[in-house]
């Protein structure tokens, strides 16, 4: 056992752990006590440290049938995992000095939902006309529709986990125009003119929803031990509140929007290059 120096500490025996499960879900305002996402707290700001980080390798873990487990150093701001506060601090998961423990459980709360439209792409062969006179060409483009996801911290997010969090009801408030994960595709043919001198494609420019998640944490227990003995509390600081989230931690899950009757939604345009005069006839 390796224990770092510690002003006090204190050994007792574990309290016994509580297997609960649920779903947090909801929409509300970042900022007020409790009306945040899924009815969660903004620690942001009022907490020590990266609060924005700390959500997020608290949540990162892999769970166990106990919840996830987190030791914040109420003085410094540091977090560590369960993991590493029993390497680095102490040997038994006992809160010590100025570090508080807690335990309890992630989700996944839907907090705003808002449309975009995405970057052009090319959905044809460049066709071009060499001669010196207008001329007219059939144009076969093909689309298929895309979903992704980013982290506002930490590395890239897994598609298994964007699989889990947006395909089920995280987007339902977009109605028929969330199309993640419901492929779509067109292949259109049409007739154009292309000028002189000049190459011709087709692209296509989509119209996206994009869904925004807070991580959030479900609190269990809250414990800490300034010397007096060891105290358990079942909210976020002894504060009251039990689910909190950090305003700077989110999760965009990007989709191409879809029309009611199913097909790809966007803007097909035709776009020109002309070419090099040295090539085309005069």
């Amino acid at each position: 056992m390796r224990i770092s120096t510690l002003k006090k500490s204190a050994l007792i025996a574990a309290s016994t752990a509580l297997a609960l499960t649920g779903l947090l879900a909801g929409t509300g305002s970042a900022q007020a006590a409790g009306s945040g996402p899924g009815g969660a707290t903004n620690i942001r700001g009022t907490d020590p440290g990266d609060t924005d980080l700390m959500i997020e390798r608290l949540c990162e873990q892999e769970g166990s049938l106990t919840g996830v487990y987190g030791a914040l150093n109420v003085d410094t701001g540091e977090f560590k995992t369960r993991d590493e506060y029993l390497e680095d601090v102490f040997g038994l998961w006992e809160p010590a000095g100025p570090w508080e423990l807690f335990r309890g459980w992630c989700g996944y709360a839907e907090s705003s939902t808002w449309s975009i439209k995405g970057e052009p792409e090319r959905t044809s062969p460049w066709i071009g006309n060499r001669g010196s006179k207008d001329d007219k060409e059939t144009f076969v483009s093909g689309y298929s529709t895309k979903t992704f996801a980013r982290k506002s911290v930490g590395a890239s997010i897994s598609l298994s986990i964007a699989k889990s969090i947006f395909s089920g009801t995280v987007g339902g408030t977009a109605g028929y125009e969330w199309g993640w994960e419901k492929t779509s595709s067109f292949e259109r043919r049409s007739e154009k003119t292309i000028p002189p001198c000049t190459q011709v494609a087709v692209t296509w420019t989509p119209y996206q929803r994009v869904v925004r998640v807070n991580p959030v944490f479900y609190v269990e227990d809250y414990e800490w031990n300034k010397g007096d003995g060891r105290k358990t509390v079942h909210s976020w600081r002894d504060r009251g509140y039990n689910t909190i989230y950090s305003y700077g931690y989110y999760i965009d899950g990007t989709s191409d929007k879809l029309l009611p009757n199913g097909q790809p939604d966007g803007r097909e345009d035709k776009v020109e290059e002309k070419l090099d005069p040295k090539t085309c006839a005069q």
